[in-house]
């Protein structure tokens, strides 16, 4: 490699991991910058293609001591009931120290390139000789850490947890039926330190819990808004945003949606593709999704949920979209609640026919972003901003 700097702008995650995977393989050594959007710098800094250093990002300042604390606890006990090397122990809590903190900075980028739309760049300023670093600071290997980072992600993900950044810091915003959730989930005991002071990271090594069975029950607060998450008050982020006062505004896309409580928008079409393909457009633009693929479960669903927008299938097996429409309207809870028909059939007939059974409007299959949007914008203008 020369020493010139390399760059990419506006790319995917999966362009970052092969420019990672190309400083591994040919052993280069130099800082690897990161950018997603306005959000703050990450650095990556490798040396022979193994890494040496990380920094930045958001609660940086406290992101090696917390993980520190966290590897001296899982250190194995035969280390320092076998090992009368004090350096020795002192070293490996670094490394797994290290690695932890390597890991959240890979987990924080691929979070928020998800949410920006991989509005991703990055530069690689090489240097010609090998970095000088601390020796308490070992060199890692990012191909097994890249991995653990990718299924802490998913798992993340898959607890609903994907719009809730961990790097950012908690307050709350008491009201009647936030502190009945509190009295559900049981967590009177740790709400008191959600006071803007402390990542959902940090919180989460103080109370000795591991990140996602620490946030799980923390979900329908973060739902209700009862929950702000936020970048810390004193970070010089601050001063060129005014994120902090919003609860998902540092999600903020082309969609501009920004709310305490995002819609709940229902698809209830048994096709599952049709379903992920409406979840993608919806979550992308910080909207809540059900999805009710069961015929028979229709109706509890949506009473139970209360959504405040239904897209409904037209054709399902023994039932059909007309006579769920019926029903929507005669339950009290829904009757007012928009319904958009999806169909590959769009008729006159089949207009006058839904609009009869109270249907707002019809969406042609396949799917669009453009249609679903503009309905979304059509009836559920309240949530839009100015």
């Amino acid at each position: 490699m020369t020493r010139e700097k390399i760059q990419k702008i506006n790319i995917k995650f999966q362009d970052l991991l092969d420019k990672i995977n190309e400083i591994k393989s040919d052993r280069f050594s130099g800082n690897l910058i990161i950018r997603i959007d306005n959000i703050s710098s990450w650095t990556l800094s490798f040396a022979d293609g193994k890494l040496a250093e990380v920094s930045g990002g958001i609660d940086s300042e406290n992101r090696f001591q917390r993980n520190l604390a966290v590897a001296c606890l899982n250190l194995s006990v035969d280390r320092f009931v076998k090992s009368n090397n004090n350096e020795e122990i002192f070293l490996n809590s670094n490394a797994i120290a290290q690695q932890y903190a390597i890991g959240e900075i890979l987990f924080d980028i691929m979070q928020f390139s998800q949410h920006k739309r991989d509005r991703l760049s990055y530069q690689f300023i090489p240097s010609g000789d090998r970095y000088l670093f601390s020796d308490n600071l070992p060199l890692l290997d990012i191909e097994p850490i890249l991995t653990t980072a990718i299924k802490a992600w998913e798992e993340w993900v898959s607890m609903g947890l994907a719009a809730y950044p961990p790097s950012l810091f908690p307050t709350v915003q008491m009201s009647a039926q936030i502190l009945r959730l509190i009295d559900s989930q049981n967590i009177h005991n740790i709400i008191p330190s959600f006071d803007g002071s402390r990542s959902l990271r940090s919180l989460a090594v103080y109370q000795q819990q591991h990140l996602l069975d620490f946030t799980k029950p923390l979900l329908p607060l973060l739902l209700l808004g009862g929950i702000n998450l936020s970048l810390p008050s004193k970070s010089p982020l601050d001063r060129i945003s005014n994120w902090q006062n919003s609860t998902f505004s540092i999600f903020n896309n082309s969609c501009d949606r920004s709310t305490t409580v995002a819609p709940l928008i229902a698809c209830i079409d048994d096709s599952i593709s049709i379903y992920h393909s409406l979840e993608k457009i919806l979550t992308d633009c910080n909207y809540r999704t059900l999805g009710v693929q069961e015929p028979v479960n229709i109706l509890p669903i949506l009473i139970k949920n209360k959504p405040d927008f239904i897209f409904l299938d037209l054709l399902m097996p023994t039932i059909n979209g007309y006579e769920v429409c019926k029903q929507i309207r005669k339950t009290p809870c829904l009757k007012n609640t928009p319904v958009v028909i999806l169909t590959g059939k769009d008729s006159s007939i089949d207009r006058l026919r839904a609009k009869l059974v109270g249907a707002n409007e019809f969406i042609s299959k396949p799917v669009r972003a453009e249609s679903v949007l503009t309905m979304l914008d059509k009836y559920l203008n309240k949530y839009s901003l100015n």
